[in-house]
């Protein structure tokens, strides 16, 4: 790859330098994308600021894939990070504003499922082309595929619904009553469509009277618009600094440095890995709107530590024969936890909390902090293999582990609260410890009686009908 962006004339120690930082910078330029959100998803709405990152990721992608100089290919690398930062802030946003609360989760949580889905292909590309690396190819046609991608969001968006809370947010209630009809499935003229359209107007009526704005994200009050993002913040973290990008960045080279396998059965373990990581994140699809967030999040958390911990005890003996094969064991047990919780949960969970005139906002910040994290990992790891080796497993060990408490102390359960009712959560109760017990005692609101009639008259008409049989 370096000879193909000028770099023949480099020390070899610089070429490795540079080769190691310009990846980064498509995370420099994805925590951009998801800041630049705020100023887009509100004014243009969520499916065409969707495309319109999408479109910014294409040219992007276009400049990497066609460079012949570092220059481009980190300035490539920049705005196609702006592109995927910024679908990665709107797309659980608009997801959760067209869900019930009752399937609310699994809707966004596909969202995890597509992404190891992605990263699984791209590791068995990565592979297959690393047999041909005399060629520009191996690295061109990675950069390029994503366009199909691309093509496939540009072309797509406008055949779903646009989110009805943004429509009632800009008064366009015309719309907003159709979008219902059609994400429920009922006539436009029913009375559940009214009422929710009422309930929605109401909710946004409430909140625009305080005329907030993204500085009131980070002030204390009664809506709690802090906490909310500290919370939105620390889930992020979570999800990050568990050590989950370490081993999906740098898996190759843990099985080739760390276990010891060759270069051909690092790289097929390291893909089988990322793999593999699409079955947990189909688990989360089943279990997010049965058990609920919070289980989700604690169970991953100690699982993920455990495994660290035992990852880093295997590898410290790695000399023994069998060490090798129980750290891989271990890295598969860490990524069977990770996409449990963390990976499409950690999203969801930032749009759950935010009032409905901030949570492109608070989606953007939730984001962003993603990507910050992920840079940071992404920096720091070599630095931290080369000083501390083993040990550096310890360090996400105590991350890990720590998920739990932090959980259940902090974070209210949103499952099967409406997106409007989440206010009610925070505001109620006189203090903000009193927000996770507030969520478990506070009774439902309309939306939610709605929709537990609507199952009860379900349950009903299907007992009947195989009476009848």
């Amino acid at each position: 790859m370096a000879k193909y962006l000028g770099l023949r004339g480099e020390t070899l120690g610089r070429v490795r330098i540079l080769l190691v930082v310009v990846p980064s910078f498509l995370l420099f330029g994805c925590l951009i994308g998801a800041l630049v959100s705020i100023s887009v998803g509100n004014p243009f709405g969520r499916r065409r600021a969707l495309v319109t990152f999408a479109i910014i990721a294409a040219i992007g992608l276009t400049l990497q894939a066609s460079s012949f100089t570092l220059d481009q290919l980190v300035i490539g690398r920049i705005i196609s990070g702006v592109g995927v930062g910024g679908v990665n802030a709107v797309v659980p946003v608009w997801q959760a504003e067209c869900s019930k609360p009752k399937n609310r989760g699994k809707n966004v949580v596909v969202l995890g499922i597509f992404i190891a889905s992605g990263i699984g292909l791209a590791s068995w590309v990565n592979f297959g082309l690393s047999f041909h690396q005399k060629n520009s190819v191996c690295w061109r046609l990675p950069l390029a595929l994503p366009l199909i991608f691309c093509a496939f969001i540009c072309s797509s968006a406008f055949l779903f619904p646009e989110s009805p809370r943004w429509l009632v947010q800009k008064g366009k209630l015309d719309e907003a009553k159709t979008v219902l009809s059609i994400l429920e499935d009922i006539n436009v003229e029913s009375e559940h469509v009214a009422v929710e359209l009422q309930c929605l107007q109401d909710a946004y009526a409430r909140q625009s009277a305080r005329e907030q704005g993204f500085v009131d994200l980070f002030k204390p009050g009664r809506q709690r618009l802090l906490y909310r993002t500290i919370l939105s913040i620390l889930i992020n973290f979570c999800a990050q600094m568990t050590g989950a990008n370490v081993i999906t960045y740098y898996g190759t080279t843990i099985f080739r440095q760390s276990l010891g396998f060759g270069p051909q059965q690092a790289s097929v373990l390291a893909a089988g890995l990322l793999t593999w990581k699409i079955l947990a994140a189909s688990l989360a699809y089943y279990f997010v709107d049965r058990a609920g967030r919070k289980p989700l999040f604690m169970i991953a958390g100690v699982g993920m530590g455990a495994s660290m911990m035992c990852l880093a005890i295997t590898v410290s003996q790695i000399q023994h024969s069998g060490a090798g094969a129980a750290a891989t064991f271990f890295l598969f047990m860490f990524m069977f936890f990770f996409p449990l919780g963390f990976l499409g949960a950690n999203f969801l969970y930032g749009t759950e909390i935010a009032p409905q005139e901030l949570r492109i906002h608070l989606s953007a910040i939730g984001t962003s902090s993603h990507w910050l994290f992920n840079f940071v990992i992404a920096e720091i790891t070599p630095i931290a293999f080369t000083s501390i080796g083993y040990r550096y497993y310890i360090v996400y060990a105590c991350t890990g582990i720590a998920v739990a408490p932090m959980v259940y102390f902090l974070f209210p359960e949103t499952n099967g609260w409406s997106l409007e009712e989440m206010d009610r959560v925070f505001s109620e109760p006189e203090h903000w410890w009193q927000v996770t017990s507030a969520a478990r005692r506070l009774p439902r609101g309309v939306l939610a009686d709605i929709e537990n009639m609507e199952e009860k008259m379900t349950e009903g008409s299907q007992v009947e009908k195989s009476q009848e049989e």
